[in-house]
């Protein structure tokens, strides 16, 4: 007999008792296929369409992650994958098979919440063997399990412990050891690290790595945090009002942003407008304020054409204050200059924050090495160059 239970935001659907396997090195299976999915909620006038035509795929034993600003869908999406909500339209596959219309006790998925709703009156290892006990496993089976579970996670001391005796970071531990315990094939985890503190997240973010890498599950995790998606995600899509505007691997949503939305919304960035000069395939050349050219990357697909005038995107780490022995010599020549209006101190780095000639906003990072002359004072007129190939045109 399969059951699902529900206690406030816990999830202990039953899924498929078959391990999740891990692909062949090299070899790319699809876990979870996502073809024009839509939801509205509401109708008539009160209706509000919280998904439009998403499509996507998210490969076996993958940690992929939605990343968004709050409202965009992504807690939508995830809750479609789990069977908390129906889709409007659209399919959804998991593992190959259709499952839009299945309930949550009919997928090979549990969820992990910010809630992380332990059970108070049971022992660590009472929570973590819960839903196995809920599907009836042996009693030998459901030991082994949770002994496994608990060296996996790393608790064994904890086992008879209650949930009001141990950590908040310890309670996210029992909880993911919970979901992982059935052995589903999908483990979904809605911003399940947004209530501990920063030290204890950052601590989280290595362990639900090692957890996802040891395990072979594919990890589909929600957050608003670009930090957790860019240092924890195989692949990263960026959500906003309802759609996925850019998917790709970290090092791609970082220095390849599609649009003025993921450039800004995926850590500092520097816009500046620039007029094409020449165009290839793949490269432009472009003419910057102050009239400085330089070569900058095209977006996938084009779009542009000489003579138009776009956005260019660059990052603070890709730009240096020329002769400034903090990031040592520049191999370029100085492209655009301004006047420094103040300096932020981050600990590693400090963000010396310029005014351009033409008016335009710009930041230089600036590491703190032990070498490093104090950041320029304000008013102090500075030249900037910027690294090679690190200009990116944004598509229009």
């Amino acid at each position: 007999m399969r059951r699902a239970t529900r206690n406030g935001d816990l999830h202990l659907a039953t899924p498929a008792p078959k391990p999740a396997s891990t692909p062949a090195p090299g070899a790319r299976v699809t876990e979870i296929e996502i073809g024009a999915l839509s939801k509205t909620f509401g109708r008539g006038a009160q209706a509000f369409r919280a998904l439009s035509d998403v499509s996507v795929s998210i490969n076996r034993g993958e940690f992929f992650t939605l990343l968004g600003p709050s409202g965009c869908g992504k807690t939508t999406l995830l809750r479609l994958i789990a069977g908390f909500e129906q889709p409007s339209g659209g399919t959804l596959r998991i593992g190959g098979r259709e499952v839009a219309g299945l309930g949550p006790n009919q997928r090979p998925v549990n969820t992990v919440f910010q809630n992380y709703a332990l059970f108070p009156h049971m022992s660590v290892a009472e929570n973590i063997g819960f839903g196995l006990r809920m599907q009836r496993r042996p009693a030998a089976e459901r030991r082994e399990t949770v002994d496994r579970m608990l060296r996996l996670v790393r608790m064994e001391a904890m086992a008879d412990r209650r949930p009001t005796q141990i950590s908040g970071g310890q309670q996210q531990r029992v909880a993911l050891a919970r979901a992982l315990a059935p052995q589903p094939r999908v483990l979904l985890l809605d911003e399940p690290l947004s209530a501990l503190d920063l030290k204890l997240r950052k601590e989280m973010q290595s362990e639900l790595k090692r957890l996802q890498l040891e395990t072979g599950i594919t990890f589909v995790f929600v957050t608003h945090d670009q930090e957790e998606a860019l240092t924890m995600s195989d692949r990263v899509a960026v959500m906003s009002e309802g759609r996925i505007l850019q998917t790709g691997t970290p090092e791609e949503i970082y220095n390849r942003p599609a649009d003025r939305f993921v450039a800004d919304f995926i850590g500092d960035t520097n816009f500046l407008d620039a007029v094409v000069q020449d165009i290839t395939a793949t490269h432009a050349v472009v003419r910057l304020p102050g009239g400085a050219r330089l070569a900058a990357n095209l977006p996938a697909g084009g779009g542009t054409a000489a003579g138009a005038t776009v956005t260019v995107v660059i990052r603070p780490e890709h730009a240096r204050l020329v002769g400034d022995s903090a990031d040592g010599p520049a191999d370029e020549g100085a492209v655009l200059s301004g006047q420094v209006e103040r300096s932020v101190f981050f600990g590693t780095d400090t963000h010396v924050h310029l005014r351009l000639s033409d008016g335009t906003p710009f930041v230089v990072r600036r590491q703190n090495t032990a070498a490093a002359t104090p950041p320029p004072e304000i008013g102090r007129e500075v030249s900037v160059a910027l690294a090679g190939g690190a200009v990116q045109v944004l598509r229009n």
